[in-house]
Order: C-alpha cells, then sequence, then structure tokens
C-alpha cells in the first residue's frame, strides 16, 4: 500500500514536513520496514498517549516513540508508557504480557543524554536512527538500529517533495537570548523547531513582547505555547496544558520556570499577560527567605537571644540535639508558617514557584546538617521539560 506524504528540504537533506507526517508513514508501512503489526496509534492509557503500540510476531508488544526532531527526554517517556501500559494491560486478546515489553525510539538523531539515560536504566530500549535518502529523483526512509548496525529501508510516495525550511526565528527572540549560555540557546531553538515541526497547522506569531505558538490569529485559535521577553523576568515560558500538574481534563495557560535544561516547575495558572500574582509570591518568599538567612548566618556561637523550642513545628526538642535557631521569634514563625504552606501545597500537588522549591532545599539542608536527620519532599514537584512540552502539544492536538 502506498502512503504519500509530505517532505521538505532543510539545506541538503530532506526531512518529513512533521511528526505527524512521520507517523503517518510507519502507521501504514510499519511491518513491510521493521516486521511489526501496528494495533493502535495515538493511544492513551491512564493519561499517556503511546505514538504507535504493535506487536512482533511472537505476540510480545513493542512500545513505539517517534520524533522528527531530536529530544533529550525519550526514555522517560517510554518509561511511563511502560508503567501505564503494564497497569492497564490492554489489548490482552493480541499481546501476551509474560513476554518482555520492546521499548522503541525512532528519531533522526539522539542526543547524548539520551544514550546515558539508556545505558543506566533498568529497562532495554531500541534506538533506531532515520533519515531520508534521494535516489534518481526517488525518496526512501533508511532506518538504522544503532547497537547493531542493521539498516532497512522503504520507498517514500509524495505528493509534494518541496524545499522550504523552517522560518528564521524572530530576531527579537534572537536578541534576547544573546547573553544566555550556549546551551540554554540551544535548548530554547530546539524548542521553537521542535514545537513547528509538530503539525503543519502551528503558527509562530510575534507581537511586541511575546510570541505565540498555535493554530493562527482568530478569537477562536488555539495556542500551545508561549515566550514572553521580559527584562526583569528574563525569558518566561508558557504552556497550554491540564490543571493539576497535567492531571485535569480542563486546559490552562501555566507559567513554567525552568533552567531550560531538563528541570522545570509549574508555578501557575493565568490567563494572559505575566501572572502579577505568581510575582508577587516568588518577591514574598525570596525577601522572607533573604531575611532568614541574613539573621542566621550573621549571629555567633555565643548568640544570647531567646530562642523557641521546636516542638510546636517538628515535634522535637531541638535542645535535645544542641541546635539553637538564631532568629529572632518573629521571623520563625514566619519562617515555619510558610515552610509548612509549601510542603502541604507539595503534597498536594498544587503549582509552586522556584523560590519556593529554594525555600524548602535550604530547610532541609539546615535542617539536616544541624540534625544529621534527613529530609523527603514527596511528591517531587519538579517536571521534565520536554515532557511538558509534548503534553501541551498533545493536548494542543485534542483541541483543535
Amino acid at each position: 500500500m502506498q502512503s504519500f506524504v509530505t517532505l521538505r528540504k532543510t539545506g541538503s537533506s530532506w526531512e518529513f514536513e512533521s511528526e505527524e507526517a512521520l507517523e503517518d508513514f510507519l502507521f501504514s508501512h510499519l511491518d513491510q520496514i521493521l516486521g511489526w503489526t501496528v494495533i493502535q496509534r495515538q493511544y492513551i492509557v491512564n493519561g499517556q498517549r503511546c505514538d504507535l503500540l504493535a506487536t512482533d510476531k511472537t505476540g510480545r508488544l513493542v512500545v513505539i516513540e517517534l520524533k522528527n526532531v531530536e529530544d533529550r527526554g525519550i526514555v522517560q517517556q517510554l518509561t511511563r508508557y511502560y508503567h501505564a501500559l503494564l497497569e492497564e494491560k490492554p489489548f490482552r486478546d493480541r499481546i501476551d504480557y509474560d513476554k518482555p515489553v520492546n521499548l522503541v525510539a525512532i528519531a533522526p538523531s539522539f542526543h547524548r543524554d539520551s544514550l546515558i539515560d539508556r545505558q543506566y536504566h533498568q529497562l532495554e530500549f531500541e534506538f533506531f536512527q532515520f533519515s531520508i535518502v534521494e535516489e534518481d529523483n526517488k525518496f526512501y526512509l533508511v532506518l538504522k538500529d544503532i547497537d547493531r548496525e542493521i539498516t532497512s529501508q522503504l520507498q517514500i510516495f509524495y505528493e509534494d517533495a518541496r524545499e522550504s525550511n523552517l522560518p528564521s526565528p524572530p530576531q527579537k527572540l534572537l536578541k534576547f537570548i544573546a547573553d544566555f549560555e550556549p546551551s540554554q540557546k540551544e535548548t530554547i531553538l530546539r524548542i521553537r523547531e521542535k514545537i513547528l515541526s509538530f503539525d503543519s497547522r502551528i503558527q509562530e506569531v510575534a507581537s511586541a513582547g511575546s510570541i505565540k505558538y498555535g493554530n493562527g490569529t482568530t478569537a477562536s485559535s488555539k495556542y500551545s505555547a508561549e515566550f514572553i521577553l521580559d527584562k526583569k523576568y528574563s525569558l518566561v515560558l508558557f504552556l497550554w496544558i491540564p490543571f493539576k500538574g497535567g492531571e485535569s481534563s480542563r486546559i490552562g495557560r501555566a507559567r513554567i520556570w525552568t533552567d531550560w535544561n531538563e528541570k522545570a516547575l509549574i508555578e501557575g495558572y493565568v490567563t494572559s499577560g505575566i501572572g502579577t500574582e505568581i510575582n508577587k509570591q516568588k518577591r514574598l518568599i525570596e525577601n522572607l527567605h533573604e531575611k532568614f538567612k541574613i539573621q542566621y548566618y550573621s549571629q555567633g556561637e555565643n548568640y544570647s537571644k531567646p530562642y523557641r523550642r521546636m516542638d510546636k513545628y517538628m515535634k522535637m526538642d531541638y535542645r535535645r540535639h544542641g541546635v539553637f535557631l538564631k532568629v529572632d521569634l518573629q521571623l520563625q514563625d514566619k519562617y515555619f508558617k510558610e515552610k509548612d504552606r509549601i510542603l502541604k501545597e507539595i503534597n498536594n500537588r498544587r503549582p509552586i514557584t522556584y523560590e519556593e522549591m529554594q525555600f524548602i532545599d535550604f530547610h532541609k539542608e539546615w535542617f539536616e546538617e544541624s540534625t544529621g536527620i534527613s529530609v523527603t519532599v514527596e511528591p517531587s514537584p519538579y517536571k521534565n521539560l520536554d515532557s511538558l512540552i509534548d503534553l501541551a502539544l498533545d493536548k494542543w492536538l485534542e483541541r483543535v
């Protein structure tokens, strides 16, 4: 069966116009090129969306994640799919769950971080690198198993193979990130490319201080992501993702803190703008944190000001540990009140700002050094940046 797809030329090479085009082709030709039978595409299980589910000739489940650009989070994605699928065990009449699951990634290249993640992971993963080769005015998809150096290929039939790169990044974005670390700039531009490559309908809409990604500029347009360029708060990322950390059925515009590497936090949801209330909360916590550290570290061993036993807050007597908190009582009260509130927010999976996490990280470090008792914050509010991007794109596709 011939499957017609759209290709585009980037530099001297060819690629699928979108990740959807790559998925369309493999959905139709997976058996021909890898000998696996597709069961379902875009299958949702326990909130996780799997690109392709298939079986090999023995009935073994094959879970396939597709990327049209290099992606750092592919191992984590497949791990979550693995867990969700084994919890539900769908298609039992076609899948033999007594056999180990085959976790497969297909991408044009693999980031060094993905190779490291795979190397030290308890599960096993197959990585296939794909390329599009042109020979005698014909196009072929070439798949290479990066471990066994085995390649296979299949002809691609196309309606319109056209030479068109993604649009150049807006000059205002390039100028804004000019002084960022090279690794941060690389991540920002990779995210932009990932979003624009996801679906041909996604447009880049630049305005004063904002760059949005969605299907147009009308009142009914749906957006997946937005960069806000703010001199005070640097580059701020917003993603349209579900409330409750991705678990709700309702979609909101979430403000994301990120180190522009892998770590991210959902700081809150705002309908427009940068989030005045979020900024206010960030400043309050930062100021309290600084005041506490200044008082605590400025006092010597012979500090004689009255102290308070911490039984009320920690259900323990610090005097048994020889620990005396060298901060005035009013500031103590504020400190422990905020600490308890933040931990409650984390426990209830509510949005947490980066400053609040710094506050908790300081408390953990100080408490462990002072008492020798370790502190565990569960569940961790930190998210994987690429996973949040994928979530936003998946939800965008559902809404359009």
